[in-house]
């Protein structure tokens, strides 16, 4: 366990939050933001979320919207101008996404006397000193243990999470012609990517099961084995959908003031049970996510 300190990650987001302004046009790779953050690249996608209460994606366009409508109050500057600055392609989706967040057109907007509306992270363009993370309240803290390595088939998939039944039919089709399942069968997820930040076309998940002989990899069915060492495992009973939310939660309240930092590694699910044999409030995920001994 490292003397992290919730004071050390405020110090690291306040930091990142700068440099995501200071290179507000940049469009700065994920990768360069999680290094400015001292953060694991696995994981920063989702610990900039919890701790900021947005995407990286939606603070960035909140902070171009920003600086359109200072421009709006002290220029004359075409409205289309702002609108590609600010990263639209068109001047109606620039205006729609302006009124949705200041109450009015940038047209109007000149003439008003109206600021920006209320940050959920106390953050604006060129003031970061009112940063706070969201507020979780109570939040049951995950189990810190030791896992040891398992031995795991897979088959990747590309997509949307919701779309990966598919790929888990198909897996267990071909784990099943090969004497691979059973009825304690481990039923394992590896989440790759971020659906806040990657596109959905782009979604890489990897359905998998573990296995207690050695298995050769074949065709798109691959192999491997999941690191050891150890975890924090949050249990989160309810639909899938829910799932980003409880990554919320362990990343935003209990990270912080654990004293443990994130591990090079990505996080897993396991699956305790499935929609085939409970329902949806009652399905049962072990988020499985690596952190430094």
């Amino acid at each position: 366990m490292k003397p992290s300190t919730e004071q050390d990650y405020h110090e690291r987001i306040v930091r990142t939050l700068v440099f995501i302004q200071e290179h507000l046009d940049d469009n700065p790779e994920l990768d360069q933001i999680a290094a400015v953050a001292a953060f694991s690249r696995f994981h920063f996608a989702r610990v900039f979320r919890a701790l900021v209460g947005e995407t990286l994606k939606e603070y960035t366009r909140r902070l171009r919207l920003e600086r359109a409508a200072r421009t709006l109050k002290r220029r004359d500057q075409p409205i289309t101008q702002l609108a590609l600055e600010a990263g639209f392609e068109t001047h109606e989706s620039f205006t729609r996404a302006f009124a949705a967040m200041f109450g009015l057109p940038p047209s109007a907007y000149r003439a008003a006397h109206k600021l920006a509306p209320d940050a959920v992270s106390g953050t604006h363009i060129d003031d970061v000193t009112g940063y706070h993370p969201p507020n979780y309240g109570d939040v049951p803290p995950p189990e810190v243990t030791d896992l040891a390595p398992m031995r795991v088939v897979f088959l990747r998939h590309v997509g949307p999470y919701s779309q990966v039944g598919a790929t888990w039919g198909r897996l267990f089709g071909w784990a099943g012609m090969r004497g691979l399942l059973g009825p304690s069968v481990k039923m394992l997820g590896i989440v790759h990517d971020d659906p806040d930040v990657t596109p959905d076309g782009k979604i890489r998940y990897d359905a998998a099961i573990a296995v207690s002989r050695p298995v050769a990899p074949e065709g798109e069915f691959g192999a491997m084995e999941l690191a050891g060492g150890r975890y924090a495992v949050a249990t989160h009973r309810g639909p899938y959908a829910g799932l980003g939310h409880a990554y919320q939660r362990v990343y935003g309240a209990w990270l912080p003031g654990s004293g443990y930092e994130l591990r090079d590694e990505p996080a897993f699910e396991q699956y305790v049970n499935t929609p085939q044999n409970a329902s949806p409030i009652d399905l049962l995920t072990l988020l499985c996510i690596p952190i430094e001994s």
